[in-house]
């Protein structure tokens, strides 16, 4: 049995939810259908046209933890590792990154290197089944300068886009 204030309470909550449905469904002129298409589309062209913002999550390598925060959850089944210096490394000097799969993943990764100046360099590399790849920063990435800081490395695939995994380093 409902009370008088307890049926009032939610005639006014359901009440409010369809005023607000109503007037965010008026106020674009778009159908909730048309709204998902035009998502739908808007990443069918972005994956096409092989922009790779959209997989790069907003995360932060941690060298005092050696971790990311937040954390990457890999998007693609696997045994994921990543390889990356656990002690500062001395400007000047290139910085080998390196990717493995325990489960047998091959196909095209890429790497995102994210500087203390918050610039990211995109380099990518071949994965063999079973196979570490590894990459040098910066020599392998287009106009990537090696500055003291900390660089965050988030590995994607190439393909999809989807995030593997995050790790990073630091430079004196």
């Amino acid at each position: 049995m409902l009370t008088t204030t307890t049926h009032r309470r939610r005639t006014v909550a359901l009440c409010g939810a369809v005023l607000l449905a109503t007037a965010c469904g008026q106020s674009h002129g778009h159908t909730p259908q048309q709204l998902s298409e035009m998502i739908a589309e808007t990443v069918r062209d972005s994956a096409g046209a092989g922009s790779l913002g959209l997989g790069i999550p907003d995360t932060a390598f941690d060298p005092a933890r050696f971790a990311c925060a937040p954390a990457v959850d890999p998007e693609l089944p696997g045994g994921w590792r990543s390889q990356a210096p656990r002690a500062a490394v001395e400007d000047g000097e290139p910085v080998e990154l390196g990717l493995s799969d325990t489960q047998g993943h091959s196909g095209t990764v890429t790497a995102a290197v994210t500087g203390p100046d918050g610039e990211t360099a995109l380099a990518e590399a071949a994965l063999g089944e079973g196979e570490w790849i590894h990459l040098d920063y910066p020599d392998a990435f287009d106009g990537a300068e090696l500055v003291p800081g900390v660089y965050t490395v988030v590995w994607s695939d190439t393909e999809s886009g989807a995030p593997i995994t995050c790790d990073g380093f630091e430079v004196e």
